[in-house]
């Protein structure tokens, strides 16, 4: 259903048209709506800050030590892209998922999946790995957890990456005779180095380092918070629950809040909120809703109830940001008054390369019970652009159209303008208006220094000049201010720079040859390290959430053995099996310039290590 459509019926629901009171009562309906959407209790707000939502608690050095064991023995450069990729748990499990997936049929389904589509240039570059994606998809969990921690801790991950490093080149150094093959010989090479970095690993696994990734990641993390307040004339009290979903993605807040108010005359108003609401933000996508129902009673007994629900929402496709909102809400009276208002507003920015163009659509409605009722609709749209010679140009046209019992007002906003900020900035705008009061028109044009006016009714017109040919000549302030801003972002740009480059700097000195270039063979350990260690912390992983499921009294799957590749021979010496686990997903093999094969992988022989 179009818009026109949509007003249409609107109308044949109304039966009458608008005067220009309840146009201001419709728009006192719409922010009393938002309003009340946004009173569910104090500190709803700041808990749906991004701040908020990515809230999350620092991981000791051990457990991060225990989450790296899957990617630490990569070289540099993928590791860094591994960790950048692993911060969007959604594109890569859309990147791995089976082609064809479909959520159902339908104009609806084709526009949900459209906007579905998750991307992130980290995990474009990694399917020319398909073996270590599909590893990151089967593990999205753990993979997830790390994003998390990189995202908080970069310094700290990259020093549990050095950490293991180091502990292998030791163990291969001071023992190379405890790494053996199944049948008791020693291993040499790429398979003693996967040894080595197998049996490191295995020392994180403690069920305290595990548990510590379970409780602070994968379990949801739920706080109640109780506010007291009181003022010279109020007091009351709010509960606010607050539950951040599995991997910080999603927050979830429910509460009360309660009122009172005393007047000069000693007579009190109290007021009561219940409401709840869930924001999701995931990359480039954040949507929220909330509901909530406020009951005002005064001093008589006579009470007001409200209540109003809302969802907005907002996500970024290429250089486009599309945001929408809808809400509705409702007020009823104990003295038999009522009132229902819903609104809804869309729109996108895109940016260009020397400035962006918008535009926004909104509409709205309300009905009382006593005959007020209205409708109305607005669409904006313009750009503004950067030009070469340092000003910013806009343009911006608008249209506004109110119907309601008893009238209606149509609206019409055209206007174009540069901004030099050395006095020479120019305006034109010009403004209709058409009502069933009359109409009218305002033209106005600016420049050298001053601005004219011409408004036009029925009644003749009348022109207006300001300005003396000196406007904006004191824009020497603006100048310096805006070179100020400039310098400062060069800094900030600076520090950003040098932020990379000493991050390189210690990664390069704290690498050796084995980890700074890129190579096929070190690709293949790292790998085969992944398959293994990430295999085993799974296993961990399981066991704590059966154990947590236990402990609430709800159902658990038998345990399983941990399928480790290490062993204990009878004269008590560490050996380790050079066998795939049970996790690998084939036999990945790298051998010079070949990409080797997976049960996941898409070919692309001959691309060796680099990327």
């Amino acid at each position: 259903m179009n818009q026109k459509e949509t007003i249409h019926n609107i109308q044949k629901k109304m039966g009458k048209p608008m005067t220009s009171t309840s146009h201001n009562y419709f728009k006192g309906m719409i922010a009393i709506t938002a309003g009340v959407c946004l009173m569910l209790q104090p500190g709803i707000a700041s808990a749906q800050q991004p701040g908020g939502i990515l809230q999350q608690k620092t991981l000791s050095p051990r457990a991060i030590e225990s989450l790296v064991t899957g990617i630490a023995f990569y070289p540099d450069d993928l590791v860094e892209t591994i960790l950048q990729a692993s911060q969007h748990p959604l594109a890569i499990r859309q990147a791995t998922k089976p082609a064809g997936v479909q959520i159902g049929g339908g104009r609806f389904a084709q526009r949900v999946q459209q906007f579905s589509q998750v991307t992130d240039p980290n995990v474009e570059k990694l399917k020319q790995y398909p073996e270590i994606l599909a590893q990151l998809g089967d593990h999205i969990a753990t993979t997830t957890l790390l994003g998390r921690a990189y995202e908080s801790q970069p310094d700290d991950v990259w020093s549990a990456i050095d950490k293991l490093r180091a502990e292998v080149d030791a163990a291969l150094e001071q023992q190379p005779d405890q790494f053996v093959d199944a049948g008791g010989a020693p291993l040499t090479g790429q398979a003693a180095y996967v040894a080595a970095a197998g049996y490191v690993a295995g020392r994180y696994f403690g069920p305290a380092n595990v548990s510590e990734l379970y409780v602070a990641y994968a379990h949801p993390n739920q706080t109640t918070t109780v506010t007291n307040y009181q003022g010279e004339n109020f007091n009351g009290s709010a509960t606010q629950t607050t539950a951040t979903g599995p991997y910080g993605h999603a927050t979830a807040s429910t509460g009360s809040s309660a009122t009172t108010y005393v007047g000069p005359n000693g007579n009190t108003v109290t007021g009561a909120t219940q409401g709840g609401s869930v924001v999701y933000q995931n990359g480039p996508t954040t949507v929220g809703a909330g509901a909530a129902t406020t009951t005002v009673t005064g001093p008589q007994g006579n009470s007001a109830t409200a209540t109003g629900a809302g969802v907005a929402g907002k996500t970024t496709v290429g250089d486009t940001t599309y945001f929408g909102a809808a809400g509705g809400g409702t007020v009823n009276t104990s003295n038999g008054l009522s009132a229902a208002g819903a609104g809804q507003a869309t729109g996108s920015v895109t940016q260009t390369q020397t400035g962006a163009n918008y535009n926004t659509q909104a509409s709205g409605s309300v009905a009382t019970n006593t005959g007020v009722n209205a409708y109305g609709s607005r669409n904006t749209n313009g750009s503004v652009n950067q030009n070469a010679d340092g000003s910013v140009s806009g343009v911006r046209s608008s249209s506004t159209s109110v119907q309601g019992t008893k009238g209606y007002a149509d609206v019409e906003h055209n206007s174009s303008g540069t901004a030099t900020g050395n006095g020479n900035s120019t305006y034109n705008g010009s403004t209709t208006v058409d009502s069933s009061k009359g109409s009218a028109s305002v033209n106005t044009t600016a420049g050298n220094g001053q601005a004219s006016s011409t408004v036009t009714t029925q009644n003749g017109s009348a022109t207006g000049t300001l300005g003396d040919g000196q406007v904006g000549q004191g824009s020497s302030s603006a100048s310096s201010r805006q070179s100020t801003g400039s310098r400062e972002a060069a800094s900030s740009s600076s520090r950003n720079s040098q932020s990379a480059a000493s991050r390189s700097s210690r990664q390069s000195s704290a690498s050796n040859s084995r980890y700074s270039q890129s190579s096929s063979q070190q690709i293949s350990s790292g790998l085969q390290s992944m398959q293994k260690n990430w295999g085993q912390l799974n296993q961990q992983m399981s066991r704590s959430s059966q154990a947590a499921a236990a402990q609430r009294g709800g159902p658990s799957s038998p345990q399983q053995r941990s399928s480790s590749g290490y062993s204990r021979d009878s004269q008590n010496r560490s050996s380790y099996s050079n066998g795939a686990p049970s996790s690998s997903r084939g036999g990945s093999s790298f051998s010079g310039s070949s990409r080797g094969s997976s049960g996941r992988s898409g070919g692309g022989g001959g691309r060796g290590g680099r990327r």
